[in-house]
């Protein structure tokens, strides 16, 4: 396969690396051998992981989990090269993992090598916050392991039955994948900024209205709850990595006010920030 595949961190029992396909024709790769465990969140472009029955529509909102020990071919079907993020996992730690989650369906049926998961916000938030840390070396050996711990328990926690969603065919892919991309990027970098829903669709070359319906079509979420989702992520993890006052937490965040921050963080995580700062176990 004509890509690039550059280790952007790497810790002791996983690197983090950046791969990014130079392919712009709809072709299948010869078959490549899966050596180890990896998550891998598929930045940009689309192309169909096949691996044994199965072939797994990948795209920017997808996560692909493979096991290790199969054989897989990649067929491009965008004109846009893929780029993904590969959480890349050495074997005693997947052995770990196996006594953790092992009675797993994916993990106990040898005919599911591969699945895909789809993300939410804040999972996708939670990829791009380690590679900010990663990237600007922001982050302390640690903290980052402790975020890729994080992407560990939400995804694998989100396995189940692969389905692929037909509402989002080829024409809409064709047409918008990139407009999609492009919003999450946006949001992603903006978040703390007052933006509007016409700033997006702008810099996405689109109306804001066809962008609502598309957003939400690939997402599930309007704009705006996936900007809320993004900037409760944030808070969340400053609440559970700093000492920073929850004013100063809320104004970070994106949050025009107190209140505002801790209504919707009371009506998410059903209880407080201070509550939950103060070690209350929530499921998200």
């Amino acid at each position: 396969m004509n890509a690039d595949i550059h280790t952007i961190y790497e810790s002791g029992f996983y690197r983090i690396a950046d791969f990014r396909c130079h392919c712009t024709d709809c072709e299948t790769s010869n078959p490549e051998y899966s050596n180890s465990f990896c998550i891998s969140f598929v930045r940009k472009g689309n192309f169909l992981f096949n691996v044994f029955r199965h072939s797994l529509d990948s795209y920017s909102g997808c996560v692909l989990v493979t096991k290790p020990g199969y054989e897989h071919t990649v067929t491009h079907a965008h004109t846009v090269p893929d780029e993904c993020t590969i959480f890349d996992f050495k074997n005693d730690f997947y052995k770990e993992l196996m006594k953790q989650y092992g009675a797993l369906k994916f993990f106990r049926d040898n005919d599911l090598h591969s699945t895909l998961v789809k993300t939410n916000a804040k999972t996708e938030f939670l990829h791009f916050y380690i590679i900010r840390l990663v990237l600007t070396r922001s982050g302390t050996k640690l903290e980052i392991d402790n975020k890729v711990m994080d992407v560990i328990e939400k995804i694998i926690g989100n396995i189940t039955d692969y389905k692929p969603d037909y509402r989002i065919d080829a024409r809409l892919k064709r047409n918008h994948l990139a407009t999609i991309e492009r919003a999450k990027e946006y949001i992603t970098e903006q978040f703390t900024n007052d933006i509007s829903l016409l700033e997006i669709a702008k810099h996405c070359y689109i109306s804001p209205f066809h962008f609502s319906r598309v957003f939400k079509t690939f997402t599930s979420y309007s704009p705006h709850q996936f900007l809320l989702s993004v900037r409760l992520q944030h808070a969340e993890l400053l609440l559970k990595d700093t000492s920073l006052p929850i004013a100063d937490i809320a104004f970070s965040s994106g949050f025009n006010s107190i209140e505002y921050f801790t209504a919707a963080f009371r009506q998410h995580y059903q209880c407080p920030p201070t509550k939950f700062r103060a070690g209350k176990e929530v499921t998200t």
